[in-house]
């Protein structure tokens, strides 16, 4: 009797040792995989998009929307021209960029303990062990972006996004990270690019009598942003397209009537999104519509999960994303 019950005890510490083996394997695989393979696994996504009142003379062009790039120490000058490469193979009529274009302190690290640690179980080493990391997380944070060299940002962001070759030209607004670092540089390595900066403006493409009116909004957080001032600007004539860092001002833009399209970055469509939860972790003005394509009428809005990262350096469940966009007419 003693025997069997000894059988059972070290069949049931068998099962535990090796279940703890391959929950820390796992783990480790889970960790590496966020950190080596995800973050550069870039996905080009293809949409079909009908827009009501889009000219016969932009049916069938298409639109590349690339976001959130991110300058920092994994955004590298070499991982970004081959981000540019790709984006180049997709012949984009236009090309548009939403925002956030360096990177500052977000205290990212710090909102993942809050989100994870209190549903951990209490007073257990994984509790504590958690907690530990994303504290050292946060200070690594504060250190790399303390003492940044945006002057270097900007040169590897200016050579990078020269290869950009849209068959007709480039549009980009700017994000918060852009307004928290130095937006001033960003916007030079951007006009010296070729890329036309909107801030607050329309520009309109004229084919024979059909037009396409490209308005930037600029940064919703920083306030920076002046909806009216757009809107006194748009043509009477033509198809409206909103460039807006933040998603969530959508419900704004829709409630214009004076637009058929919104492409929106920021949120990086949860970055690290833990399966059954909704969304990921969203920074704010980006919860709304975190990713993908959302529909309100005959007004549609586009939420890009970005191409970079902020702090930690990670994405799990949500790769980086080009969109390309073929244009049509509704009928």
């Amino acid at each position: 009797m003693f025997k069997v019950l000894r059988r059972g005890a070290l069949r049931i510490c068998s099962t535990i040792v090796w279940l703890l083996i391959l929950f820390f394997v796992t783990s480790l695989g889970v960790i590496y995989y966020s950190y080596e393979i995800e973050p550069g696994w870039v996905e080009v996504k293809h949409i079909d998009l009908k827009l009501k009142g889009l000219g016969e003379e932009f049916e069938g062009w298409k639109i590349v929307q690339i976001s959130d790039i991110h300058i920092n120490e994994w955004m590298t000058g070499g991982r970004l021209k081959r981000i540019v490469d790709l984006v180049n193979k997709q012949g984009g009529d236009i090309v548009v960029l939403t925002g956030d274009f360096f990177t500052s302190k977000t205290g990212y690290a710090e909102r993942l303990r809050n989100e994870i640690v209190p549903r951990l179980p209490r007073k257990t080493r994984g509790r504590r062990l958690f907690r530990k990391i994303f504290l050292r997380l946060g200070k690594i944070e504060s250190e790399l972006y303390e003492g940044r060299d945006y002057e270097k940002d900007k040169e590897t962001l200016g050579e990078c996004l020269k290869r950009l070759k849209p068959k007709y030209k480039s549009f980009a607004v700017l994000g918060n990270h852009d307004y928290s670092t130095n937006y001033l540089l960003v916007e030079e390595a951007l006009k010296e690019s070729g890329i036309v900066v909107l801030k607050n403006e329309v520009y309109t493409i004229r084919k024979n009598k059909n037009y396409l009116n490209i308005a930037g909004i600029d940064d919703i957080m920083f306030g920076r942003g002046d909806l009216d001032l757009v809107l006194s600007n748009l043509p009477k004539k033509g198809t409206n397209i909103a460039l807006v860092h933040e998603p969530d001002f959508a419900t704004k833009v829709w409630g214009t009537h004076g637009f058929q399209l919104q492409l929106s970055g920021h949120s990086h469509g949860g970055q690290v999104r833990i399966p059954f939860k909704k969304g990921g972790f969203l920074p704010p003005y980006g919860k709304l519509y975190p990713a993908g394509l959302y529909k309100f009428g005959d007004f549609r809005l586009y939420t890009n999960r970005g191409l970079g990262m902020s702090y930690p350096l990670m994405r799990f469940n949500c790769r980086p994303e080009i969109t390309v966009f073929t244009l049509s007419r509704e009928r």
